[in-house]
């Protein structure tokens, strides 16, 4: 459990895995965050039953307010989604998520966590930065026509 002080109150935050009864809300948050090039609904269930994955939720009095999710193979472990409830941004939250999907990483031994992010998306790539991942490249068109991403890593 962590506490977050903002100028308006004190948030306690409590970090633990996602369960399948958590999927409906995980997705309510994923469309709040991405709308339309939003995951699929099955790619939640796909992050619950893979060996490897890391799912996590942030909880603000029981009620989920972000999540992040990525999967874990041979000392690698790709970040594929990081979302926090509009009205919890910027308080510290993502990178509360962060820090927990790093810690469970090296659980299990990872070296490496690897990530994209669009290059246009300046509050995660500020995150990711100032957390100590490098970009490493360039990936041209990787969301689609003219919306490039970032790759970028992070060494444990």
């Amino acid at each position: 459990m962590q506490e977050i002080y903002d100028e308006k109150e004190t948030l306690t935050i409590v970090i633990l895995p996602v369960t399948v009864d958590d999927l409906e809300e995980i997705y309510k948050i994923e469309l709040e965050c991405f709308g339309e090039e939003a995951y699929p609904k099955s790619i939640f269930s796909y992050f619950l039953i893979t060996p490897g994955s890391i799912f996590l939720k942030a909880l603000k009095e029981n009620q989920i307010i972000g999540f992040i999710a990525g999967v874990c193979r041979s000392g690698i472990c790709t970040l594929y989604t990081l979302n926090v409830k509009k009205d919890f941004r910027r308080k510290g939250i993502g990178s509360m998520l962060l820090e927990a999907f790093e810690i469970e990483a090296l659980k299990r031994n990872v070296e490496k966590i690897i990530l994209q992010v669009e290059v246009t998306n300046f509050p995660a790539l500020n995150l990711y930065l100032k957390r100590g991942y490098q970009i490493n490249r360039l990936r041209k068109n990787y969301y689609g026509w003219r919306r490039d991403a970032y790759e970028a890593c992070k060494i444990l």
